[in-house]
């Protein structure tokens, strides 16, 4: 019982500096992502992104060679190394991904990754990139964990002055770093690699919040009459919620009740959260078990969300009928007292409906747009493939802090979709590459061909590699299926839902949608019928 509050105990005090064991207990409290970071911190990226992809007016911004961009060389022969990323100034690495595979399938090693901080020769880490990543080196899971053809190295590794990360032998291979930059004198003790022994204890039992397998609550059912909605009343005064549990009655045999039954909440006057319970719980078509730190959805269509929502004075949560019969409804809602401040934040959850988007010519689809200061904190994607043994995951991760937009090239640049996800292609997925892990989940592969016909559905969780924004935050993921399926009958379906944290006052591009809750969830058969009246029509 002691562990849940040392971990919502992770606010440093004054002057106190940032420390590996201080960001691994905060890896370990969701709780922080609700209030502004102190200390305040850029999240910034590094990747191997074509760059040829220079400006969005220009040819090459949709260059799918996304496995071969670098910073420089540096070296000769065989003591030439490929820098992947650096930067100057107190920070923190919080998050790198690569395949499982270099270059080929048969080469499962790969060169070593090295990671040098401070200025110092002597690297903390040199090991081979994927064996660190997939958990088969010298650091552990849930730190260090395989998915599905690549790995995620989650482990924090903070600097005072500088960091280098280079890779030896052929250049640079796939990869994703995301780090933050903290303003210049923060003070942060660098890591050491003696830091993994001496922290052993820490890791272990904060890995284990990252799994805890928490046990149900007893519900209560309420029935929702067509096209009305009931209130859940929450405790006046400044309180969070912190637990929150779902089941659909009947669900199961009536999967257009995900779509149906709407999950809205208030708190302190603000609608911040309009989504369908089932895009919200990444069972959009039906129910999909899966289970990550913030949310969970079980076999017998049990949906529990742990993300904190808290509010200053007043909120509600509410579950509203939009399906023409009444609905059944088992629910479950936990809320703590909670002390509102300067740093507080209200958390959004926003739905997109339903889009068809042409194989060709390739696009950048916008999740969302924020105005205004907040944390971006993760996203649920939801994608139709129609194509037999066909890829639609070519795309890139397009992400615009502050005043990137006006800028015009992205704070973060991916390599592909599954990428972003946590996850690598390499060859048509199958049911097996389903996953979950407390950052990640490949909820669904849609299968209907045994590859990914069928819905395919992904979600992903930050915690230390949340992103702040001051003034905006613009999410754009590249419509694209590769190279090798260039035409416009080829068609994709896409919703997504977005998830972050505002101080109040912000403003979104995703309003409330019941016209597009109401429509029927679009099927394979209704998109294929659609693109071959389109490859008919030869246009």
């Amino acid at each position: 019982m002691l562990l849940p509050l040392i971990l919502f105990s992770t606010l440093l005090q004054p002057n106190e500096a940032v420390s590996f064991a201080s960001l691994v207990r905060e890896a370990g409290d969701i709780g922080r992502l609700a209030k502004w970071p102190e200390p305040a911190f850029e999240a910034l990226h590094a990747s191997s992104y074509n760059r040829d992809s220079k400006s969005r007016d220009l040819l090459g911004w949709f260059a799918d060679s996304d496995g071969t961009g670098f910073i420089r060389t540096e070296g000769e022969g065989k003591s030439r190394e490929w820098v992947m990323m650096e930067h100057q100034g107190p920070g923190c690495i919080t998050k790198i991904w690569t395949p499982f595979f270099y270059y080929d399938f048969n080469d499962r090693v790969g060169p070593n990754v090295r990671i040098y901080l401070d200025g110092s020769k002597t690297p903390v880490f040199d090991e081979s990139l994927i064996n660190l990543v997939c958990g088969k080196g010298s650091v552990n899971a849930p730190w260090a964990e395989y998915s599905a053809r690549a790995g995620n190295l989650y482990l924090p590794i903070p600097f005072a002055k500088s960091a280098k990360i280079t890779m030896e032998g052929r250049p640079s291979f796939y990869f994703n770093i995301d780090y933050r930059a903290y303003p210049k004198g923060t003070p942060v003790n660098t890591f050491q690699a003696k830091d993994l022994a001496a922290s052993h204890e820490l890791l272990a039992d904060v890995g284990k919040s990252l799994r805890l397998d928490r046990p149900r609550h007893q519900s209560q059912t309420m029935s929702i009459p067509a096209g009305k909605t009931v209130t859940i009343p929450l405790p006046k005064g400044s309180h969070a919620v912190d637990d929150i549990q779902f089941r659909i009655i009947g669900g199961d045999k009536d999967s257009k009740l995900f779509r149906t039954t709407v999950f809205t909440a208030k708190f302190d006057g603000e609608e911040s959260i309009w989504c369908p319970l089932g895009d919200f719980f990444c069972s959009a078509d039906s129910i999909h078990p899966f289970s990550t730190r913030s949310r969970t959805v079980d076999r017998s269509g049990n949906m529990r969300c742990f993300w904190l929502m808290p509010y200053q004075s007043n909120g509600k949560i509410e579950l509203r009928n939009l399906a023409s019969h009444p609905v059944q409804i088992e629910t479950y809602v936990h809320t703590r007292r909670w002390t509102w401040d300067a740093r507080s934040m209200h958390f959004y959850a926003r739905w997109r409906s339903d889009d068809i988007v042409p194989g060709f010519p390739f696009s950048d689809w916008n999740f969302v747009d924020v105005s205004g200061k907040g944390v971006y904190v993760g996203d649920s994607w939801t994608v139709l493939n129609i194509r037999k043994d066909s890829w639609w995951g070519e795309g890139d991760e397009k992400i615009y802090v502050d005043d990137a937009w006006d800028k015009g090239f992205p704070t973060h640049f991916g390599t592909g979709s599954e990428d972003y996800y946590g996850w690598a292609g390499g060859v048509y997925p199958v049911k097996e590459d389903q996953f979950s892990a407390p950052f990640l989940a490949n909820v669904s592969v849609g299968g209907l061909d045994g590859h990914t016909m069928g819905y395919n559905i992904l979600t992903r969780n930050r915690g230390l590699d949340a992103i702040p924004f001051t003034k905006r935050l613009r999410f754009d993921m590249e419509s694209s299926f590769g190279t090798d399926m260039r035409e416009p009958w080829n068609l994709l379906g896409y919703s997504v839902v977005t998830f972050w944290y505002a101080t109040p006052g912000a403003i979104h591009n995703r309003p409330s949608n019941a016209t597009g809750a109401t429509r029927p969830i679009v099927s394979v058969s209704q998109l294929q019928e659609l693109s071959d009246s389109i490859r008919k029509r030869g246009h």
